[in-house]
């Protein structure tokens, strides 16, 4: 037997794991043997204490490799790890929506000279005045409750869209709020279609400025060998829940699946609902979840998670909801939605995270780009 015990296959690691410098992380790599053999980090001999071994290892790339080795008369055994170095970490968040279209309808509707007299983006403008928020709007091709396409945007305000696109961009989500999970088994080309007949709309009528890749698709699930399609197209990590209770609509399960979460085992699943971040080597991609939903946590509940922030020792957070909720005409409308997104912005403020676009660099970092 031979065994790393404190980091896995996958770990994202910052200044919080270990001793940083400019030129490396130093972190503890612990694990367990049965042999007897010395055991060997990196190549470098271990400390031992009966079964327990550790050694200091340095991280000086973006991705590491970790080896352990150990080598008796019943053979060689060897471990290795792939970990990544989020260098110079500082504490950021992103704020998406997903399914929107909303936004668009009522502005085209009502022919408004500007953008921001549409009330979702005038208090989203509002909320990135007073906390400096960044703001990723998911779009759907077509919106299936007012049957209005977003091919029918005008172009008039693309400049007024280009001029914000510092904190306020437009991304793929899929063609059409339903039928539920379109990407679930769906082929690589009908992604591809999809996500290009987007892409070309938002260009259009936005400015490429302020186009951004997706960080999730809807129902935030598609077969991992879809994976090349949105990567050839600029996405670098992606957000889901992972966890949940039904792997298709209305099917329940007594136990928890992985859900929500593109296909993903259920340790990668576990790993990620505590530890938040997963790079995942087979696919070049980093796995992440969301602290919030606003349309499901009310406000004291938003509270009560970033009071835990401050134990959790976590430089990311992602911070997300859906569009419609925020409007009179939805089914499900919730009169106080935006009053939790400004909330959780709030908050997140307070907490000094830093807004930035977790779609660039690692995470919104960019420190291995410079």
């Amino acid at each position: 037997m031979l065994e790393v015990t404190s980091i896995r296959d996958g770990a994202v690691l910052d200044r919080n794991h270990g001793k940083e410098t400019e030129s490396f992380l130093e972190i503890n790599v612990e694990g367990i043997t049965s042999s007897r053999s010395e055991v060997k980090v990196n190549g470098v001999k271990a400390d031992r204490c009966d079964q327990l071994f550790s050694a200091p290892v340095r991280l000086t790339e973006k991705i590491n490799r970790i080896t352990v080795e150990s080598s008796d008369y019943y053979g060689v055994k060897t471990q290795t790890l792939t970990v990544a170095w989020d260098k110079r970490s500082f504490p950021r968040y992103n704020f998406f929506f997903d399914d929107c279209t909303f936004f668009l309808y009522w502005i085209a509707k009502n022919n408004y000279k500007s953008i921001f007299e549409e009330m979702f983006l005038k208090r989203l403008r509002s909320i990135h005045e007073k906390y400096g928020t960044k703001f990723i709007l998911n779009c759907f091709y077509h919106d299936d409750h007012h049957d209005f396409s977003i091919s029918e945007f005008p172009d008039r305000y693309k400049k007024e869209f280009m001029q914000n696109s510092s904190w306020l961009r437009l991304s793929f989500h899929a063609k059409s709020e339903f039928p539920d999970r379109p990407y679930q088994n769906s082929s690589a080309e009908t992604l591809a279609g999809d996500f290009d007949l987007v892409k070309k709309e938002i260009i259009r009528f936005a400015g490429e400025e302020t186009f951004i890749p997706p960080m999730v698709i809807h129902w935030a699930i598609t077969n991992p060998a879809n994976f090349s399609i949105l990567q050839e197209r600029g996405t670098k990590c992606l957000a889901g829940g992972f966890l949940g209770t039904m792997t298709r609509p209305g099917e329940q399960h007594s136990i928890r699946v992985t859900d929500i979460g593109y296909h993903y085992e259920q340790d990668v699943a576990h790993y990620i609902l505590k530890k938040h971040l997963f790079y995942d080597r087979f696919y070049d991609l980093f796995l992440l979840n969301n602290l919030c939903r606003c349309n499901s946590d009310s406000i004291p509940v938003l509270e009560e998670k970033f009071s835990l922030l401050a134990a959790d020792r976590r430089d990311t957070i992602s911070l997300m909801s859906h569009e419609q909720y925020s409007y009179s005409d939805y089914f499900n409308f919730i009169p106080d939605h935006l009053d939790r997104v400004e909330s959780a912005c709030r908050l997140a403020y307070e907490a000094k995270y830093v807004p930035v676009w977790f779609p660039e660099g690692l995470l919104g970092n960019p420190a291995w780009e410079k």
